[in-house]
């Protein structure tokens, strides 16, 4: 298979993995899994755009400041670091919201109802909990963002880039 724009299938590749990455929010093993693979694709498309594109007449004078922007950004930055820790060395860490719900019966006694009958009745039905549903992941460095909103925002910066240079040198 040849791939005509090898940045832009890449920047695909990224969002394939942020979207499996809301799919499996709930799943730890295989949203890790997504997380990682969404970490390596989305570090790459520079990469790529970096090799395909090098020949260019002005590629080098065009991209070094957008180099020296990305490297000032903290978001980015992190997200390289990331990519790193969850390629090199242990999977990355996230912390994550989980909602957790309780129900049960409640038994309005009656006027004249001995206490003893109420208590047997309240007995008689046990309250019912659910599994905790993970509804937010985040990264410790970032609390207040979302991991799925963390990436979704790297991505547009990353995607910003990608349609300039096509803009430029396609």
């Amino acid at each position: 298979m040849k791939i005509e724009n090898p940045t832009r299938h890449k920047l695909q590749e990224a969002e394939y993995f942020l979207t499996m990455m809301k799919r499996t929010l709930e799943d730890d093993n295989v949203f890790y899994y997504n997380l990682s693979a969404f970490l390596s694709a989305a570090r790459s498309i520079t990469y790529y755009m970096q090799k395909q594109y090098k020949h260019q007449n002005g590629f080098d004078e065009w991209y070094c400041p957008k180099w020296i922007k990305m490297e000032a950004d903290p978001e980015l930055k992190y997200l390289n670091k990331a990519r790193v820790e969850a390629l090199k060395t242990v999977p990355v860490q996230t912390g994550a919201t989980r909602l957790k719900t309780f129900t049960a019966d409640v038994i309005i006694g009656e006027k004249g109802t001995p206490e003893a009958e109420q208590v047997k009745e309240v007995e008689s039905k046990p309250s019912a909990q659910s599994s905790p549903k993970t509804v937010r992941r985040f990264f410790p460095e970032f609390e207040d963002m979302d991991v799925i909103e963390f990436g979704k925002k790297q991505l547009a910066k990353l995607t910003k880039i990608v349609e300039e240079c096509e803009k430029c040198f396609l």
